[in-house]
């Protein structure tokens, strides 16, 4: 008996991972292809909007920018420092690290799993979320400073290769993968749907909290979290609780968190942590309401 649940248990392991698989390695390809041949031209984007006229039109252009970028947030710092050292407004600098927090090419791509409307609505979220963002700091800190940058230095980095890029994106996204492949096949096996359903199929706000509250702990990789949320609405969870989830998790995780405090210091990091938590339930509480 035991043998027999461990074979049904590592076959259903592999046969979700196949299903996986596409969307998981043209994520990795586009990644690394942006972040090799790409990285310095959103670097130069960034840069030239400084000069702009249009300040809307060129916080839409940041966000947009964010989420291009493939980078992790630990990646993601020194692009800011570099922003900041070339005098990159910081309401730019705001939108452009909220909107990369939240996504990026790669998870983007595997967020198709979940359909094409979860997937377009979260591209639009993040969009969202960055330009909120970098237009509150150009009101609320026009006269202010956001971040601090004094203790960073720049440094010169070798030139990004395909292969070896793509490779590491491999080696770090593989294992979450695949433990987020093996906690949701044990979920679907042993969890009763009902319990899901009672605890996201509510519509009077309660699963969006739920799911905001559950994101913070849970969420350790984007891709590793894409096929639990995926049996998660199998089972009976709203678009707009697995929204949420998936706008709290990237912006709370530890290492976007240990990342985010090094150039905001503690008071600002708090407003950080308010403003993605708090957009994260309005925006499930917008779609429960909406849908």
């Amino acid at each position: 008996m035991l043998l027999y649940e461990i074979y049904i248990v590592l076959s259903s392991i592999i046969m979700l991972f196949w299903e996986l698989a596409p969307y998981w390695a043209s994520g990795l390809i586009a990644g690394s292809l942006i972040s090799v041949y790409l990285s310095e031209r959103i670097a130069e984007k960034m840069t030239n909007l400084a000069s702009g006229k249009g300040r809307i039109l060129a916080i839409c252009i940041a966000s947009l920018l964010g989420i291009a970028s493939p980078l992790c947030m630990y990646g993601t710092i020194p692009i800011i420092v570099a922003f900041g050292h070339k005098k990159v407004p910081q309401h730019l600098l705001a939108t452009f690290m909220v909107s990369s927090v939240l996504l990026n090419p790669n998870l983007l791509l595997l967020s198709f799993v979940l359909g094409v409307e979860i997937a377009l609505a979260r591209l639009f979220l993040a969009f969202l979320c960055g330009i909120l963002a970098g237009t509150l700091v150009l009101i609320l800190f026009k006269d202010k400073s956001l971040f601090s940058f004094e203790r960073f230095s720049l440094n010169n980095k070798t030139k990004k290769t395909f292969l070896p890029d793509l490779f590491k994106a491999f080696r770090i996204t593989a294992p979450y993968l695949l433990i987020g492949i093996t906690l949701t096949v044990l979920f679907s096996r042993y969890i009763p749907p009902e319990w899901i359903a009672s605890m996201f199929g509510t519509r009077n706000g309660l699963g969006v909290l739920f799911a905001t509250s559950l994101s913070i702990p849970l969420y350790a990789c984007g891709g590793g979290t894409i096929p639990l949320i995926r049996a998660w609405l199998f089972a009976g969870m709203g678009v707009g609780d697995a929204l949420a989830f998936m706008i709290a998790g990237p912006a709370t995780k530890i290492t976007s968190l240990s990342a985010v405090k090094m150039i905001l210091g503690a008071r600002h990091f708090l407003l950080y942590l308010t403003y993605c938590i708090g957009f994260a339930i309005m925006a499930g509480l917008f779609v429960d309401l909406v849908l």
